[in-house]
């Protein structure tokens, strides 16, 4: 058997190895070398955010392809569950796709429809583009390969979302839940009350339905102490701010450090 043209979903086979992931969002720089950064500071994964970003195309295609080469898996965050804006980021290389807003596992169902080629889905057939390192070989392999290492992530951050978590979560293709908090606080009534009770106990409650499920649990966080702190709690998965908050705070804090040494108050 010759070997395959589609590339190996490095996220997914470290969570199969019952290993853990972090990772950040990009949401700014369309420069590709951000993703060498992002290897050489030891992340598993990246989300090119498409739903808040200004990321065309092209510019998810270029950094999906850096970060494959280095070794980081890139997911995409699409902005709506339209054919084009799936397909098109999994044909440019794009490894993952991550969908806001779920509400219904029937949202879910489509989805995996337009990503995963037949007999699974719908997903139109091509080679010798982004996702097969521009490669061409056998049909019937690539779309077999294809849909084996593509995942679906789907964000729980809606109230509708987590009263049917586990309707949502026993839709099969779906690999992994990520809450995303701040919406989900918002969703609660809580808005931005990271520790509120109400917020602790729900994000809690998707864990134990990953479990159920068999579904991997991940959580995006902008604050380092909650982030490790899910970390202990049993997410797989975790994202830490962004390429533009981590720059910022560093940035910040060497401004705080220095202009102390000069006396600048």
């Amino acid at each position: 058997m010759s070997p395959s043209i589609i590339p190996a979903n490095r996220l997914k086979k470290i969570l199969h190895e019952g290993k853990s992931a972090i990772g950040t969002m990009i949401v700014e720089i369309r420069q590709p070398s951000v993703m060498q950064v992002m290897a050489n500071a030891g992340l598993d994964f990246v989300i090119i955010d498409n739903e808040h970003g200004a990321f065309n195309i092209e510019t998810i295609c270029d950094l999906s392809r850096a970060a494959r080469q280095v070794g980081v898996t890139p997911v995409v965050r699409v902005p709506e569950w339209s054919y084009a804006h799936i397909v098109q980021p999994l044909d440019a290389g794009a490894q993952a796709i991550m969908a806001p807003r779920i509400t219904e596992p029937e949202q879910v169902k489509e989805i995996l429809q337009m990503m995963k080629y037949p007999p699974l889905g719908r997903r139109g057939s091509v080679v010798a583009r982004g996702h097969t390192d521009l490669k061409s070989g056998s049909i019937v392999d690539t779309m077999r390969d294809a849909n084996e290492e593509s995942m679906l992530v789907v964000q729980i951050e809606t109230k509708q979302a987590l009263e049917r978590v586990d309707e949502i979560l026993s839709v099969e293709g779906v690999n992994v839940a990520l809450v995303g908090p701040t919406d989900l606080s918002v969703a609660l009534g809580i808005a931005g009350k990271m520790t509120d009770t109400v917020l602790v106990s729900a994000i809690s409650s998707v864990i134990e339905a990953c479990r159920r499920h068999q579904v991997f649990p991940a959580i995006h966080m902008n604050d380092l102490t909650l982030a490790s702190h899910w970390a202990t709690k049993g997410m797989r998965l975790v994202s830490f701010n962004s390429e533009v908050g981590m720059l910022t705070q560093a940035a910040a804090g060497a401004a705080a450090t220095i202009g102390s040494a000069m006396g600048r108050g």
